[in-house]
C-alpha cells in the first residue's frame, strides 16, 4: 500500500471516500475502478486502453505525488503528477485502474479477481490478494513512473511481484494497454516512494524501462 497526497494531506488511513456498490463482476481483460465525483459509490466499467485522459482523472480529486521526507529526494521531480493504483493479474493479464476514489487496492478488486479476501478482524486480519501483482502510476503513459513492490519471499496470495517473471509480464501487459515502452519503471519500498535495493541493482543492469523489462528473459 502506497501513501498517496492531496490538498488535505498525506497518507490518510483514516478510511475510504467511497465504497464500492458493485457486487458482479465487470468482465473483459481491461477495467476500471471509476469513482464519482458527486455520489459516495464507485462503478467498475469496460475501457478499450489506457490512455493519458484516464490517467489524468485524479486531477480533479487532487490526488497526486507530493514532497514527504520519508520519500527518496530523487523521485521530487515527479511531485504534482497524478497517482493512480492498478492491479494485474498473472497468467491473463486481466488489469484494473482505480480512479476517482480513494479504495484501497483490495477494496476495489472484490468481487473483481478470483481469491481476494479481506477480513476486518481486528486480532486476526487477513488480506489476500488472488493471484495478482498491484503496483502504482505517477504521470501519464509516457512520463513519469510505474512502480511495484517486488520479494521473492512473498505469498503468491500477497499482491506484490514475487519474480522477475512477474515484472516482464507486468511490463509486457502494460505496454499491450497503452503505455510507452520507454515509460519507467521503478521497484519500491512500500507504503513510502523509496527504491529497494533489488531494484537499484536491476537499474545497474540495465532494467530501466517498461521495455526493458519485457525484453528480460528470467
Amino acid at each position: 500500500m502506497y501513501k498517496t497526497g492531496s490538498r488535505t494531506g498525506y497518507g490518510d488511513y483514516s478510511g475510504s471516500s467511497a465504497s464500492s456498490t458493485l457486487r458482479t463482476r465487470c468482465e473483459g481483460q481491461l477495467v476500471a475502478s471509476v469513482g464519482s465525483r458527486s455520489k459516495k459509490e464507485v462503478s467498475v466499467e469496460r475501457i478499450p486502453q489506457i490512455n493519458d485522459e484516464l490517467l489524468g482523472f485524479n486531477l480533479n480529486g487532487q490526488m497526486v505525488l507530493i514532497k514527504m521526507k520519508q520519500n527518496d529526494t530523487k523521485y521530487d521531480q515527479y511531485i504534482g503528477l497524478p497517482f493512480t493504483k492498478g492491479v494485474t493479474e498473472r497468467e491473463t493479464g486481466r488489469t484494473m485502474l482505480i480512479i476517482g476514489s480513494r479504495l484501497h487496492h483490495i477494496e476495489a478488486m472484490s468481487y473483481q479477481f478470483n481469491g481476494v479476501l479481506w477480513t476486518k478482524d481486528e486480532e486476526r486480519p487477513v488480506k489476500e490478494f488472488g493471484d495478482t501483482i498491484r503496483w502504482i502510476n505517477v504521470g501519464d503513459i509516457n512520463s513519469g513512473f510505474i512502480g511495484l513492490d517486488y520479494n521473492p519471499s512473498a505469498p503468491q496470495t500477497a499482491g506484490v511481484a514475487t519474480s522477475k517473471k512477474d515484472i516482464t509480464f507486468l511490463a509486457s501487459s502494460l505496454i499491450k494497454f497503452g503505455y510507452y515502452p520507454n515509460k519507467r519503471l521503478f521497484l519500491l519500498k512500500p507504503p513510502y516512494i523509496q527504491e529497494s535495493q533489488e531494484g537499484i541493482t536491476s537499474r545497474k543492469q540495465g532494467l530501466e524501462t517498461l521495455a526493458d523489462w519485457e525484453k528480460l528473459n528470467p
